[in-house]
C-alpha cells in the first residue's frame, strides 16, 4: 500500500509503502476508514484513526515501512529509541513514526545528504502510528471538525434504489476529499480529487457547494475558498490549496448562478448572502471592465483555461476569444446580485445590476446570434469555426432567451447527443478526440448547466432524460473526471468531486421527480 500526501504542488506525492514482511497475498480489503493487506501467515490492518493519523498493526505476520528517496534531501531521523522523524522534502511533508507496541529494526544508507533506501521493519504484533506533523500554521478562520462519513452521507441527497450504490461512491469521494483549513487554505476545502488534481479550482467548487446543499456551514466554505484568495482587482485565482494561489488563469463568472441555486434549494440566508455581495460584485466587474478590449462591448477570454473548457476547439485557432458562454454567465451572474441587493433593501443596486444584466443579454444576441447559432469570434470580429458544445452554454438562459433562440439551441443539442449524455465536441466533428479532454468527452459539470436552462427553459423532459443518461453512466463506470462519449468509459482521473457532486445533485433531482409522480414511490 502506498501513503500519498495532497500537499501543495509537491513534486512527489508517495510519501512511504506498507507491506507484509512475506509481501501481499490475495486482494487488500477496505471499507471507509480500514484497510486489511493480507499475507501468507496473517495480515496488516491499516485503521486511519484521523483525517491525519493511522496505527499499522500486523496480525500473525510482520511488516515494514519502505521509504525511497526521491530528492536530495529525503531523510529519516531517529528521534528516540520508539520515534522517527521522515523528512520527506520530495513531497514537503513531514512524518512522525511511533511504536506503540513492538519494537521496529531500521535498516538504511546514508548518502551524504539524503537516505536513499529506508526501511523500518516490525515483528508480528506490533503497532505503529505514521502523523503527518506539519509545523504550517493554518491560517483558518474557526475551528474545523471533520464530520463522520455516516453524517456526510446521510445528508446528501435521496436517490433512486438503481443509483444507491453510487451514491455511497460519490459521496465517499466527496467526503475524502476534504481537507483541513491550512496555509493558503483558509476554510474546509474540497478538493478536486485525491489523486491528480489536489486543489480547488475557481468554478469546481462551485457544484461541490450546490450538492453539499443540507449541511449549509460546509457548502458556504467551498463557495468562498476562491474568494478568499480574491485578488485586489476582483480577480479570481484559477486554483488554490494549502501552499499555492495560481493567478496564471482564472475561471468563468457561475457563481451568481451557483449562489442562486443555493439559494432556492434552501442552503443560503440573508447573512451568507450579504457576505457573498461584495466579492460577487467585484469578481463581476473585473470581468466588465478588465476582460472587455477597447472598442468591444462584450468580455473575452485570454485562453481555454479561462473558460474551463481548457483545450476546447474554440480555443485551437486563437486568442483571445469572445465565447458566448462568457456572456451568459454574466447575464445570470448581475441578475443574481440585483436580487441580492434588493433581500438587503439596496433598490438603486437593484436597479443598476438588473439593468447591467438586461443590456449583456441585449448585446449577447445582437452581437452572438447571427440567426442560426451563437458565435465565437475574435477580438476583429472575425467568426472561429468550431463543433464544441461550448457555442451551446448560452441555453442555461432558459426563459430569458427569445423562444426561438431557445428552441434552436435545444434542436441543436441532437448533434451532440450520444446514448451516455453530451459530447463536448460533437462526435462527427473531424476534431473530436474519444480521450480529448474537452474535444469529444462527456463532462458532469457543463452537463449540470445546461440541465438547469432546460428546465427553466420548459424542456423538463429532455433535461430529465440526460440526467438519467449521466447517472446511469456514473453508475457504471465511477466518478471519474470525463467520459468517453461513444461507449461512457470512465477517463483520466477516476475519483473525482464535482462529477460526484453532479450525479448526487441530479440523481436527487430524478428522485423527487419520480416522488412527484407516484405518491407512493420509495413507500
Amino acid at each position: 500500500m502506498e501513503l500519498r500526501t495532497v500537499r501543495g504542488r509537491a513534486a512527489t506525492r508517495a510519501l512511504l509503502r506498507i507491506a507484509p514482511r512475506d509481501g501481499l497475498h490475495g486482494k487488500a480489503a477496505f471499507d471507509i476508514d480500514h484497510l486489511v493487506l493480507p499475507a501468507a501467515a496473517g495480515h496488516v490492518s491499516v485503521d486511519f484513526n484521523t483525517h491525519r493519523v493511522l496505527s499499522v498493526s500486523g496480525a500473525g505476520v510482520g511488516f515494514e515501512l519502505i521509504m525511497e528517496a526521491a530528492s536530495n534531501y529525503d531523510t529519516l531521523v531517529r528521534v528516540a529509541e520508539d520515534e522517527w522523524r521522515y523528512l520527506r522534502f520530495s513531497s514537503q511533508v513531514t512524518i512522525a513514526i511511533r511504536v506503540l507496541r513492538g519494537r521496529g529494526i531500521e535498516e538504511s544508507t546514508w548518502a551524504g545528504e539524503r537516505h536513499t533506501m529506508a526501511t523500518l521493519q516490525f515483528a508480528p504484533g506490533s503497532v505503529v502510528l505514521i502523523e503527518e506533523t506539519n509545523d504550517a500554521t493554518p491560517t483558518a478562520r474557526k475551528p474545523w471538525s471533520p464530520p463522520s462519513f455516516d453524517v456526510f452521507a446521510a445528508a446528501m441527497p435521496e436517490v433512486k434504489p438503481e443509483h444507491q450504490a453510487a451514491k455511497q461512491l460519490a459521496s465517499y469521494i466527496m467526503w475524502s476529499s476534504i481537507v483541513e483549513p491550512s496555509g493558503a487554505v483558509q476554510r474546509p476545502a474540497m478538493y478536486m480529487s485525491k489523486g491528480t488534481m489536489t486543489n480547488v479550482w475557481s468554478w469546481d467548487n462551485c457544484f461541490n457547494a450546490i450538492a453539499l446543499a443540507q449541511l449549509p456551514e460546509l457548502a458556504e466554505d467551498q463557495f468562498f475558498v476562491p474568494f478568499d484568495a480574491q485578488a485586489t482587482s476582483g480577480r479570481l485565482p484559477d486554483s488554490v490549496n494549502d501552499k499555492v494561489i495560481d493567478y496564471t488563469f482564472t475561471k468563468p463568472p457561475i457563481h451568481g448562478w451557483a449562489l442562486m441555486a443555493l439559494f432556492r434549494a434552501g442552503a443560503v440566508n440573508d447573512e451568507w448572502l450579504l457576505r457573498a455581495y461584495d466579492p460577487l460584485q467585484r469578481w463581476t466587474q473585473w470581468w466588465l471592465t478588465e476582460r472587455v478590449a477597447s472598442g468591444r462591448i462584450l468580455p473575452h477570454y485570454f485562453h481555454g483555461n479561462d473558460s474551463g473548457w481548457d483545450n476546447s476547439t474554440i480555443f485551437a485557432t486563437t486568442v483571445p476569444v469572445e465565447s458566448p458562454d462568457l456572456a451568459a454567465f454574466l447575464v445570470l451572474q448581475t441578475e443574481a446580485l440585483s436580487e441580492i441587493a434588493s433581500r438587503l433593501s439596496r433598490p438603486d443596486e437593484a436597479k443598476k445590476w438588473a439593468t447591467v444584466s438586461s443590456s449583456l443579454l441585449n448585446s449577447l444576441l445582437k452581437e452572438m446570434w447571427d440567426g442560426s447559432r451563437f458565435i465565437a469570434r475574435k477580438l476583429d470580429s472575425t467568426v472561429i469555426e468550431s463543433a464544441s458544445l461550448l457555442h451551446l452554454l448560452p441555453v442555461v438562459l432558459g426563459s430569458r432567451l427569445p423562444s426561438e433562440v431557445f428552441n434552436t439551441l435545444v434542436s441543436d443539442l441532437g448533434r451532440f447527443r450520444t446514448e451516455y449524455g453530451l459530447a463536448t465536441e460533437a462526435t462527427d466533428s473531424p476534431a473530436y478526440i474519444a480521450d480529448g479532454y474537452w474535444r469529444g468527452p462527456i463532462w458532469a459539470p457543463c452537463t449540470a448547466l445546461i440541465i438547469d436552462g432546460l428546465i427553466d427553459g420548459g424542456e423538463e423532459q429532455l433535461a430529465l432524460d440526460l440526467a438519467e443518461s449521466l447517472c446511469a453512466m456514473a453508475s457504471a463506470s465511477g466518478m471519474a473526471e470525463n467520459f468517453d462519449a461513444v461507449t461512457g468509459a470512465g477517463l483520466r482521473d477516476r475519483a473525482y468531486t464535482w462529477t460526484s457532486s453532479v450525479f448526487l445533485t441530479l440523481a436527487g433531482l430524478l428522485a423527487a421527480e419520480e416522488r412527484t409522480n407516484d405518491p407512493c414511490a420509495g413507500v
